[in-house]
């Protein structure tokens, strides 16, 4: 399995209640949501967003569907316009915590930290949403973005308290260790999430800075290596390899 840095929510994957308008096409509007959500599922947001739009026209007041666009939009890096969709959703319906969690993810990524603190605030006490640990992490990341490390950590330690094995919460530790200054602490919550999850790309990651942090180009390297051979694609990782190489 592999894992990611920001947690998202699920995508929904539920039909549109009482939706018989068709499209030009001749397809109803439950026809272009499946076959949207089906895209999302395999990251093809371009396709998504085809057939999710075709569906927002025939049911433009539907909160699901909204929610999805935003996380369409998201995947096109279209921020500006996923937030107006997950507010959007959330205009339709006030305790829809995924979508809630998902916006929150967005400030996160837009450095907005107060406004994600807000967002994840909201599903933290959403006792129903099946995600929770995802909140208190997402609310964890939100903390340690605006310096407050002391929350990001009481955050940290309710999830590892219920999942002392999560790898997420781990390098989520070592983050916030690291920004303490606590670069030796921080390698060993990176490592120790690598032995569980061997093939979490972020883990390397972050292990690969703190131990440029410390000196050991060579162990550092090999950490982002790895950051490469788990993903490929990754920019980050052939970034911090070629700066690295530059180094040495």
């Amino acid at each position: 399995m592999r894992y990611g840095t920001l947690l998202t929510a699920l995508v929904v994957g539920s039909t549109l209640s009482g939706c018989v308008a068709t499209s030009s096409s001749g397809r109803p509007a439950t026809y272009h949501y499946q076959m949207g959500v089906s895209y999302l599922e395999e990251r093809n947001y371009t396709a998504a967003l085809t057939d999710l739009s075709e569906a927002e026209k025939l049911d433009p007041n539907n909160a699901e569907l909204q929610y999805n666009l935003g996380r369409a939009l998201t995947g096109k890096r279209r921020l500006d316009l996923a937030e107006q969709r997950f507010l959007r959703a959330l205009a339709l319906r006030p305790n829809y915590s995924e979508a809630r969690n998902d916006l929150g993810v967005l400030y996160l990524e837009t450095s907005r930290w107060d406004n994600a603190i807000q967002q994840f605030r909201a599903v933290k006490d959403d006792l129903f949403y099946p995600r929770h640990d995802h909140a208190l992490i997402n609310l964890a990341l939100a903390y340690l973005g605006k310096g407050d490390h002391s929350s990001a950590m009481e955050e940290l330690q309710i999830v590892r308290a219920s999942d002392p094995r999560n790898p997420v919460v781990k390098v989520s530790v070592g983050r916030v260790l690291f920004a303490q200054g606590k670069t030796e602490q921080a390698v060993d919550e990176y490592r120790r999430a690598i032995e569980i999850a061997p093939d979490y790309s972020q883990a390397y990651f972050h292990l690969g800075l703190a131990l440029m942090k410390q000196s050991k180009l060579s162990a550092a390297r090999d950490a982002f290596k790895e950051v490469v051979r788990i993903a490929p694609d990754s920019g980050i990782g052939h970034s911090a390899m070629g700066y690295i190489d530059l180094l040495r």
